[in-house]
């Protein structure tokens, strides 16, 4: 969905630089984890070859991709129980002329099969890559599915385009499908080529990462065609990711077979089984690594993300798999509004590491994650040993010398622990006041503050302390 828009000059990420190309992911039971309970995923070198329906996932910033990144935060990541790299915002599907042979595609040339706004209207710019299967004129635009040169529109934009690749026991799936119906996808083409793309009403969308919103759009389609009866024609719509699960539905993939197209977004499309976890970057941080049909790869790491990763491996984290909880004797770095402990936790998506809490009654932590309290249910770790630590008072952002580097985030900055007293009342001049939690989170210059999860919210604490080494 991202691509709607993706012309818009995004905000590229500070200090980060071009990190490692790639990240790959294995699933949560065969996670490795350090004889010291670091959570450490290996960079996979070598160079990755497009192939025809391995998925692509856009990660936009625009004010519409940043509106869908918060709806999939309340909606979509407290459900899933799988690791992810991005808040991805639009999705596309690979293909080329060996499974989609059209006369107008290039021999050898790999496109982006999408539902998606390319072109201009009302003197705007969407993006300028057209699509090849429609006749555009100069100044125009189209709405709906289409094939776009993929290449083109990774160069074209300044987000970050990750691609999913199949599994290998999927792609046999896929290939079985083509020797039973070499004309599958198509079929697929002529159906839905003169749909459109409900840009005017993305509710549809939105309900994408809801049943319950889902469900009243429903209830009052019903109502609204019992009361008023037809309103005239309506143009068959249809989302991107909603597009590329009725292909994989079709292929035959189990997890798309079993849920309804309308129900995915694009971040569900990552987490499904049937890529494994893994993700290659064709840009990331403005840097576009494709060329002739490949994606370029290699082992480059900045000095944050080598030093966070020494972190992982101390031994005062500790890992703990999904529904987890809490280490035996862990110590304790607050209390929460109930008086009961709260312990500092850690997760990882994608190359960032965010901090959060965590009770030993809960199975998984609370962290500050776009700006709110987010549950993370595939794994943590707990920062379990406090000793040779003590905490150090700060405000506006302040970091004390010695601080404990404990995350960082999508932009490269550093993450310090923090915990403040959060949730407190106080009654009229100050008369009556009652002490809230006393609850972990994060500070970083750039924060001005601490950010601390409670109540659904991340609360900004202007006085706090930070974690030090003694």
């Amino acid at each position: 969905m991202n691509n709607l828009f993706q012309s818009l000059e995004g905000k590229v990420r500070e200090g980060v630089g071009k990190i490692a190309a790639v990240v790959q992911r294995q699933d949560s039971t065969s996670d490795s984890v350090s004889s010291t309970g670091g959570y450490l995923k290996d960079l996979t070198l070598g160079d990755y070859t497009l192939k025809p329906l391995d998925a692509v996932l856009f990660a936009g910033n625009d004010p519409v991709a940043t509106f869908i990144k918060r709806i999939t935060l309340h909606e979509v990541v407290p459900r899933i129980d799988r690791p992810f790299h991005e808040l991805w915002t639009h999705a596309g599907i690979l293909v080329d002329k060996t499974v989609l042979p059209l006369p107008f595609l290039e021999d050898g040339k790999m496109y982006l099969y999408e539902s998606v706004f390319s072109g201009t209207v009302v003197g705007y710019t969407y993006s300028k890559v057209l699509p090849v299967d429609k006749n555009v004129p100069p100044g125009g635009c189209h709405l709906g599915p289409q094939i776009r040169d993929f290449e083109a529109v990774v160069d074209e934009g300044t987000v970050n385009v990750g691609i999913c690749p199949l599994t290998s026991e999927q792609r046999r799936i896929v290939e079985e499908k083509f020797k039973e119906n070499p004309n599958f996808l198509l079929e697929i083409y002529e159906q839905y080529k003169e749909f459109g793309y409900p840009l005017t009403n993305l509710l549809s969308v939105v309900a994408s990462a809801s049943d319950n919103l889902r469900d009243e759009l429903d209830k009052f389609g019903q109502f609204a065609k019992k009361t008023f009866g037809a309103v005239g024609p309506v143009k068959k719509t249809v989302f991107c990711s909603e597009f590329i699960s009725i292909i994989y539905k079709q292929v035959g993939l189990k997890t798309f077979t079993d849920n309804l197209p309308e129900t995915f977004t694009p971040l569900e499309v990552e987490v499904a089984p049937e890529f494994g976890n893994r993700v290659y970057y064709a840009k990331e941080d403005g840097v576009s690594l494709m060329k002739h049909n490949k994606v370029k790869t290699g082992s480059f790491a900045t000095q944050a993300q080598k030093l966070i990763k020494s972190y992982a491996m101390s031994a005062n984290w500790v890992q703990m798999k999904p529904g987890g909880g809490v280490p035996p004797g862990a110590n304790a770095a607050g209390e929460d509004i109930d008086g009961k402990p709260l312990y500092i936790a850690r997760v990882k998506i994608g190359s960032a590491y965010y901090l959060g809490k965590i009770r030993s009654d809960w199975t998984y932590p609370l962290v500050t994650y776009f700006d709110r309290e987010v549950p993370i249910n595939f794994g943590h770790e707990v920062l379990a040993n406090l000793e040779d630590m003590k905490w150090v008072p700060g405000k506006g952002g302040e970091i004390p010398p010695k601080a404990v580097k404990a995350g960082m985030d999508d932009d490269g900055h550093y993450l310090y622990v923090a915990r403040a007293v959060v949730g407190d009342s106080r009654g009229v001049l100050g008369i009556g006041k009652k002490s809230g939690a006393y609850a972990p989170g994060t500070v970083a210059p750039h924060l001005k503050s601490a950010r601390i999860p409670f109540g659904g919210k991340e609360v900004r604490e202007e006085i706090y302390d930070v974690l030090c080494h003694d």
